[in-house]
């Protein structure tokens, strides 16, 4: 990750301590995240005592939820952006005894194992993590890196942002007069192809849900397409997104995707 990109991280970190739009201004967006992540962890059910990391847990949201809903489970967050940490800190020291299972602590995605070990973990998790890295090659060594870190049969759960999703979303904002969303400019997308092919080397299953393609499509498309013909701004407060994220999964119309990863061995 260059310096500019952390730096952007570190100064919305400080824009944002507290607050769930430290990440994102689409907060409604962060929850559905947590609640799959929920779901799967239950779902793959690992023993008692497992060990699960957040790499770029960004201000730590995601484990303050995760680890006082399991508390047989010891996990651990780190991030490139030391202000990021800092706010994960003070909001893990306000969560108390609920949050004794957990600790965060300033780390690089593509040097995880310096963090957490080699095949030490059950569970590695990125959201929206990699597509910080500035391109390609660096994003595919941090993806070898992440499985060096995870134990045999462990699990890799990537939330990540597509290529293909992305098109599909601006294909269907162009069917109602609505303009593309552009790609940020410190976001470097995956196309799945690719994905596929290197994650192939490291993992012996590769699952992607599709489960934010209801909630953009709600959100990115219907709604932005009423504010048009209202003649106002999308408001990400505005009550569509808390009820899209009850949607049930359908379509492919999400740039982010969740890809379950199951290691070798």
């Amino acid at each position: 990750m260059s310096e500019k990109i952390r730096q952007y991280w570190d100064e919305r970190a400080g824009q944002n301590a507290g607050e769930l739009t430290a990440t994102t201004q689409d907060v409604w967006m962060r929850h559905l995240e947590v609640a799959t992540l929920i779901g799967l962890i239950e779902e793959l059910a690992p023993p008692a005592g497992a060990r699960i990391a957040d790499m770029g847990c960004g201000d730590g949201n995601t484990l303050l939820a995760l680890a006082p809903r399991f508390r047989d489970y010891r996990f651990s967050g780190f991030d490139y952006a030391p202000q990021m940490i800092e706010t994960a800190n003070n909001n893990l020291a306000a969560l108390g005894a609920e949050g004794s299972n957990l600790q965060f602590s300033v780390g690089d995605v593509t040097d995880p194992v310096a963090s957490v070990g080699e095949a030490s973990l059950d569970i590695a998790m990125t959201d929206r993590c990699l597509i910080n890295l500035d391109d390609s090659a660096a994003q595919f060594r941090a993806l070898g890196e992440i499985a060096r870190t995870l134990k045999p049969g462990g699990h890799y759960l990537a939330i990540e942002n597509f290529h293909e999703g992305q098109d599909a979303m601006n294909a269907a904002r162009a069917a109602v007069g609505l303009p593309e969303i552009q790609v940020r400019w410190h976001n470097h997308f995956f196309h799945e192809a690719e994905f596929r092919a290197e994650a192939e080397r490291h993992f012996e299953t590769i699952e992607i849900r599709e489960f934010a393609s209801a909630y953009y499509y709600a959100t990115r498309v219907i709604y932005s397409a009423m504010c048009k013909m209202q003649g106002v701004d999308p408001d990400y407060q505005h009550e569509i997104h808390q009820l899209a994220v009850k949607l049930p999964a359908m379509g492919a119309y999400s740039p982010i995707r969740l890809v379950i990863l199951r290691k070798k061995g």
